[in-house]
């Protein structure tokens, strides 16, 4: 979880809000699971991969 709060915070701008996207975005091409929930489920990878993707302009 905190290496993903911790990718994402500088987006956001606080950890706070980082932490608030994480529990409660649902994110694209995952089912309508949050961060949260991919992350208890063993795929932080994948998480971390859509980040990653995100910021290269892959998925907006």
């Amino acid at each position: 979880m905190v290496e993903v709060i911790n990718k994402v915070e500088p987006r956001f701008g606080s950890t706070l809000m980082a932490y608030a996207w994480y529990r409660s975005e649902p994110l694209p091409g995952f089912s309508g699971q949050t961060a949260m929930q991919l992350v208890r489920n063993g795929r932080v990878d994948d998480v971390l991969d859509y980040v990653d993707a995100v910021d290269a302009g892959v998925h907006a």
